[in-house]
């Protein structure tokens, strides 16, 4: 197993002791409008959905441009491969509006945790995807 490059430590180790503090900040972004009250398990990690069984690709958009670009390739993958689930993930209330609209039937959308290592361990644990992308990798920009 090869170490972790430092900065990569120290911002693991950053976020896992700001983590307790999560639940607080998401809380007040939704007073503001900015989250989706009814939706902060989602932010921490944690599903309301069961993982349905076979084979799951999770794919992210973070903003509303990214979420829509991801429509072609949902469109593209449940057709070819209608035996797949289809996970969808995003991290602006905007941007779930929107993919609640645009999904086609089936497909989950679930809103992306916050980058910390209990949330994001809850999240991998429940969903296990079988393969995953992002908008964001596929678009060139870092």
């Amino acid at each position: 197993m090869t170490a972790r490059p430092l900065s990569l430590a120290l911002y693991a180790a950053a976020t896992g002791l700001l983590e307790p503090f999560a639940s607080r900040v998401l809380r007040a972004r939704a007073r503001r409008g900015k989250e989706d009250p009814a939706r902060l398990g989602e932010r921490l990690g944690r599903a309301e959905r069961p993982r349905p069984a076979g084979g799951l690709v999770w794919l992210h958009g973070v903003s509303v441009g990214e979420s829509v670009s991801l429509l072609p390739l949902v469109a593209a993958l449940g057709a070819g491969r209608p035996d797949l689930t289809l996970l969808v993930t995003s991290g602006t209330r905007t941007s779930a509006e929107l993919l609640a609209a645009r999904l086609p039937a089936g497909v989950i959308h679930q809103y992306v945790p916050v980058d910390a290592p209990g949330a994001v361990a809850r999240f991998l644990d429940h969903w296990r995807p079988d393969a995953g992308s992002s908008s964001r990798a596929s678009s060139g920009r870092t």
